[in-house]
């Protein structure tokens, strides 16, 4: 073989090399003063100042000197191009963590866009493209999932314990079991003000998964970690997808990384305990299912989706036309009976709904009706005459600022995909992409466009099915940026959307005495004592017969226990009206955190 001289490598130096070098010194450089310079933000003016430039001048010179020295005895442009990959993710993770710009966050991924299409320009030397054992598959799986559902469980499990819960929506569903766990109903005195089903606003039988678990350990904290657990098991029906659709391991692996890292994913979890969230692993199995071609799973999770709540049949319509417009001809019949199934249910549990419960909940499409006694055919009628409204109304900036805007709320679930719901020339396809319009889009209810609400989810499970379905007919170069793209943008939008802000834990251990005094002195009310609480003291206690929202109740004067969260303006307030009362007297208190009254 050959020998090169040490200035011919040198002469291989091409200004392509040097810029590369240039910029994956910088990051490295920006890294390291980054790091230096914390606690101060990048974004503040001191770092300015407490950044020199000689210092940094220095390292950017010292980083690009050993690149090119190693790179003059390693030639390997795709490797270099890979050290600008890393360094750039580096380099955005830290700053990301440091600002709650989501703005930023997606400037950021636009300039990993850039870096990603530099990147995989070429195609890679087959060393780099070979794939890997089943045996890392399921490893990546597992760890995927373990590790959402360690961060889900312990994250909520402390916002519990922490006592940040409110009573909407987890101090109800919280005594809901309990009546579950004693009766076999599920019935709640907190969230009507009254001695109520809650079948009664919501048809939700699903709850019923969770009740074996909840009688081994009945307590509050058992349904956070149920609820992380369930949604951490979607990674298996996501994977049993890719592998049904032919994507190779590496692929597979990669789509169980996005579907754990996915922000809308995890954000939901912090506004508590919801059924919703039955909707995303029941969906992916439905999908496993329909791409399997097997009647019976079809039908299993069509009946377990449709027991999610009276809304959920609007998923397992769209899903039915899917098949009707997709499948073989000798297939079709399956897509009919799902969108058959799913519209006589839908209106029997309107009827019952309406009949016997407190109703649909109309009122999330107001902005479609003329009337506010507009039926939901009127809704749809009006959306048929006028789409350009519809369309005036999916785009609509003006929102709630303290949630988030419609365009805000598209990027940062589409980006997270890297945009591979929209990798078709398949029209019917976009069919699945119809449950976001519908249910995320069209109304102008805040909650709803935002990924840290519970009506996510049964869109996302539409939008991964999508994704795995495009990507498993691009080309091998694209599939390999796009991928790579998509798991670095979702670790992107979720430090900013997720990591950076859930700190229940840290809250919990710095306050767990006076978070440990609270739940013991709620403790010591009797089971059967009536209590009437401010929101986020409803949860600890929560497991009785009577229970009522301080801040909704108009039974305040009637319970046998009041308990005051003294760390909020309305529980001061109301501790003065109680202090002068004549009917109740105080129980136990602790100063800045609580006091309970008990009545005379």
């Amino acid at each position: 073989m050959e020998k090169i001289s040490l200035k011919e490598k040198i002469r291989k130096n091409t200004p392509e090399k040097l810029v590369l070098r240039f910029f994956c010194a910088l990051f490295l450089s920006c890294i390291l003063f980054l790091l230096t310079a914390y606690p101060v933000p990048f974004n503040n003016a001191v770092f300015f100042k407490k950044v020199g430039f000689p210092p940094f001048i220095c390292s950017l010179l010292g980083f690009f000197s050993v690149l090119s020295v190693i790179f003059t005895f390693i030639d390997s442009l795709k490797l270099e191009r890979l050290i600008l990959l890393v360094s750039f993710t580096g380099y955005a993770l830290i700053t990301l963590f440091e600002t709650s710009d989501i703005w930023y966050g997606f400037g950021a991924c636009i300039v990993l866009l850039i870096v990603c299409f530099y990147v995989f320009k070429d195609e890679y030397a087959p060393a780099l493209k070979r794939d890997i054992s089943k045996r890392l598959v399921m490893i990546i799986a597992v760890a995927a999932g373990s590790y959402f559902a360690l961060f889900a469980g312990v994250q909520t499990v402390c916002k519990y314990l922490s006592l940040t819960t409110p009573n909407y929506d987890f101090g109800i569903f919280s005594q809901m079991f309990y009546y579950m766990k004693n009766t076999f109903l599920p019935y709640a005195t907190a969230e009507r003000d009254m001695l109520l089903s809650h079948f009664a606003v919501h048809i939700s039988p699903v709850f019923y998964l969770f009740l074996p678990f909840y009688a081994v350990f009945p307590r509050p904290e058992t349904l956070m970690v149920c609820q992380a657990v369930l949604l951490a098991s979607g990674v298996i029906p996501a994977v049993m997808i890719c592998g049904k659709l032919g994507l190779s391991n590496k692929a597979t692996g990669t789509f169980a990384l996005i579907y754990a890292l996915y922000p809308a994913l995890a954000g939901g979890c912090f506004f508590d305990l919801h059924e919703n969230k039955f909707l995303a692993p029941l969906l992916l199995w439905l999908f496993y299912f329909i791409v399997k071609n097997k009647w019976y799973g079809i039908a299993i999770f069509s009946v377990l989706v449709m027991l999610v709540k009276e809304d959920a049949p609007v998923y397992v319509a769209f899903a039915g036309i899917f098949v009707l417009v997709s499948a073989k001809k000798k297939d079709r019949f399956k897509g009919l009976a799902m969108l058959a199934g799913a519209v006589i249910y839908f209106i029997a549990a309107a009827l019952l709904l309406n009949a016997f419960g407190e109703g649909t909940m109309n009122e999330r499409f107001y902005n479609y009706m003329s009337d506010q006694n507009d039926s939901l055919l009127n809704v749809a009628a009006n959306v048929i005459k006028d789409p350009a409204y519809v369309i005036h109304q999916m785009f609509n900036a003006s929102a709630d600022p303290a949630v988030e805007t419609k365009i805000e709320f598209m990027l940062r679930m589409f980006i997270p995909l890297g945009f591979l719901p929209f990798f078709t020339k398949k029209l019917h396809r976009y069919i699945l992409l119809l449950p976001l319009v519908l249910i995320n889009l069209m109304p102008d209810y805040v909650y709803q466009h935002s990924i840290f609400f519970q009506y996510t989810y049964g869109p996302l499970a539409f939008l991964i099915f999508l994704s795995v379905l495009n990507y498993s007919e691009l080309s091998g170069k694209i599939k390999r940026m796009t991928g790579t793209y998509a798991v670095i943008a979702s670790v992107f939008i979720c430090t900013q959307s997720v990591w950076s802000n859930m700190n229940y834990a840290e809250n919990y251990i710095s306050n767990r005495q006076y978070c440990d005094t609270v739940r013991a002195a709620i403790d010591t009310i009797p089971e059967d004592a009536s209590v009437a609480a401010n929101t986020f003291y409803c949860a600890a206690a929560s497991q009785r017969a009577e229970l009522y929202d301080l801040d909704e109740t108009s039974h305040a004067r009637e319970v046998d226990y009041i308990i005051l969260d003294l760390r909020s303006s309305n529980g001061i307030e109301k501790l003065r009206s109680f202090e002068r009362s004549m009917d109740y007297s105080e129980y136990y208190r602790l100063d800045g955190w609580v006091a309970i009254y008990k009545k005379r």
